[in-house]
């Protein structure tokens, strides 16, 4: 056994004995107790065997830790020896995880931006070429795509339109439409007067 390893078992025993109550140190030194070895159980070990082999990015951790819940999720994060806090949630947590095993994250994210930009192209050629606020604003209501309060924030973002998430739907369409199709119109009518 090599120096590292005894200063181990020693730091392990100490730690045992300082977690022993006088009692139960008096019992074992009277030699009425004794210490039983039991090896450590690996509750996840196919599930790291399987992020191991398998995962590439975070979204393939996720996957295979979908059906965990939060607390489960901590557990297993605790037996690879990975801090959590009580208030992570299952994407940070699923991060954490990701970073322990050396995933990139990147290639993910990157698809992900690129389906919701081709997702929302159209829609804003279709806004670019209204000639009126309130052609644009009937184009937007009657899309399907946009019937959700989060899917009109999402668009906006993806607009660089600065959305308050207080706004009504009402009020966030008439600043997407105020942001695009108003401010062509008000460049128009400036290029005009010179």
């Amino acid at each position: 056994m090599s120096k590292q390893d005894t200063e181990k078992v020693l730091r392990i025993a100490l730690n045992f004995f300082e977690g022993l109550t006088v009692e139960q140190f008096q019992e074992l030194i009277e030699g009425n107790a004794e210490i039983h070895y039991k090896a450590k159980e690996k509750r996840y070990l196919k599930e790291i065997q399987k992020i191991e082999r398998e995962a590439k990015h975070t979204t393939d951790v996720e996957k295979i830790l979908e059906g965990y819940t939060k607390k489960k999720l901590m557990l297993f994060c605790d037996e690879l020896n990975l801090l959590t806090k009580t208030r992570d949630t299952k994407k940070v947590i699923y991060q954490k995880v990701a970073d322990h095993f050396g995933i990139a994250d990147s290639a993910g994210h990157e698809c992900k931006k690129t389906v919701e930009a081709d997702q929302w192209k159209p829609m804003e050629d279709a806004m670019s070429c209204c000639n009126s606020v309130e052609e644009a604003k009937d184009f937007l209501l009657s899309q399907d795509a946009l019937r959700l309060k989060k899917d009109i924030v999402v668009f906006a973002k993806h607009l660089g339109v600065y959305v308050n998430q207080r706004y009504t739907k009402q009020e966030l369409l008439e600043r997407i439409v105020n942001s695009v199709v108003g401010s062509g119109i008000r460049g128009r009518a400036m290029r005009m007067e010179e």
